[in-house]
């Protein structure tokens, strides 16, 4: 979690992006899906102006459906091509802790397993 609270994540629409926007601190979220292109610029532009903010990685979260992992592997790309590091490990743990497909369920999976956790 900390991971996302002072970084720099693209998700792929609004349902997402107001599903992690209260467990945000000083980070930003950029939505992907429709204008991949203007996220991926708008990442470089935090970037240059925040002088290494997140170390110059961007954590990219999209859902694991078909859809979201090939936007996931699309964002990579775009990242990269404008020199910013794309993080898909969080992705990964975060997905397979939370036991969560669509980033939208964020919230619900992430209250259920402190609640998991509280229990044990």
């Amino acid at each position: 979690m900390e991971r996302l609270r002072d970084s720099v994540v693209l998700v792929e629409g609004k349902k997402d992006e107001r599903a992690l926007e209260p467990y945000m601190e000083s980070g930003k979220i950029l939505k992907a899906a429709g204008r991949l292109e203007t996220a991926c610029r708008r990442a470089s532009e935090i970037f240059s102006n925040c002088r290494g903010k997140a170390g110059g990685e961007a954590i990219v979260l999209m859902d694991r459906d078909s859809a979201g992992e090939e936007l996931a592997v699309i964002t990579k790309g775009e990242l990269e091509a404008n020199s910013i590091k794309a993080d898909l490990e969080t992705r990964k743990r975060l997905m397979a802790i939370l036991r969560l497909t669509h980033i939208e369920n964020f919230g619900k999976k992430y209250t259920e397993k402190l609640e998991e956790l509280k229990e044990n």
